[in-house]
């Protein structure tokens, strides 16, 4: 098992990453937690002087499995946290994983609780205490206009972006088309961001979910992925508030 001290090293270049990211999206100038899980144990890290460093371990109601990468909010912090478990810090691509999760993070802070309750698929989720909607919906990825969207996708402009989801809002059902913005909008930011990263330090992409044959819930963060792409092409100043990027893709409803 990693020794504090390890972990800490291990964590000293996501700061220079996150660093450089500035340049991406201002979200990056602010500071969030990194919780490293090993069984039910959280081990918290937080920048300070320069590095992350340890602050605290809480112990969680629930054991955390290897390969986790996740983001959510922890009571005993108060704030949204980056989780993932020590098998994550020895694979190259780890600072990229960090900072996807950071998106998380602030969007946690700004402005997820908020949109999100406006969303009746959330609400209906809450009234059957279905924690897990986000990841288990049935969303009807076999329907042929999706499959057409996701199929034509790599070269669409936003405006055509924008016409294709407006032909699914009629053509989904309410709860349905609810559930592709959302992922769009939540999970497509955080592949935008992502891959805008490894991009930087000239990694090979991800573009999982991009083959219309077996498409699945990835499928929407890989649309989301040039959605995001084409929008900051088009309004670099809307690019910057998500909430209002929000408010534009749910006009649709």
């Amino acid at each position: 098992m990693m020794s504090i001290k390890e972990i800490e090293t291990a964590l000293s270049p996501v700061l220079k990453k996150k660093q450089e990211a500035c340049s991406i999206h201002s979200f990056f100038n602010y500071n969030y937690p990194i919780g490293i899980g090993i069984s039910d144990k959280l081990h918290i890290f937080r920048e300070h002087s320069g590095a992350y460093q340890y602050e605290t371990t809480i112990t969680l109601p629930m054991q955390i499995p290897e390969g986790t990468k996740a983001a959510f909010p922890v009571d005993k912090l108060g704030e949204c946290c980056c989780i993932v478990t020590p098998g994550c810090l020895e694979k190259s691509d780890c600072f990229a994983t960090i900072l996807h999760e950071f998106v998380h993070c602030y969007q946690s802070r700004t402005c997820e609780e908020k949109l999100k309750a406006k969303l009746e698929i959330h609400q209906r989720a809450i009234l059957a205490q279905d924690h897990m909607w986000e990841i288990y919906h049935p969303f009807p990825y076999e329907n042929l206009d999706y499959l057409k969207f996701l199929k034509n996708i790599t070269g669409y402009d936003f405006d055509q972006i924008m016409v294709a989801m407006s032909t699914l809002s009629e053509k989904l059902e309410s709860f349905d088309y609810e559930y592709m913005i959302w992922q769009i909008w939540k999970e497509g930011f955080a592949r935008y961001i992502e891959n805008q990263i490894l991009r930087m330090n000239t990694m090979e992409e991800n573009n999982n979910g991009n083959d219309p044959e077996s498409p699945d819930r990835i499928s929407l963060y890989f649309i989301g992925d040039k959605f995001w792409t084409q929008l900051k092409l088009r309004n670099p100043t809307l690019f910057d508030d998500i909430e209002e990027v929000f408010t534009l893709m749910e006009k649709q409803l």
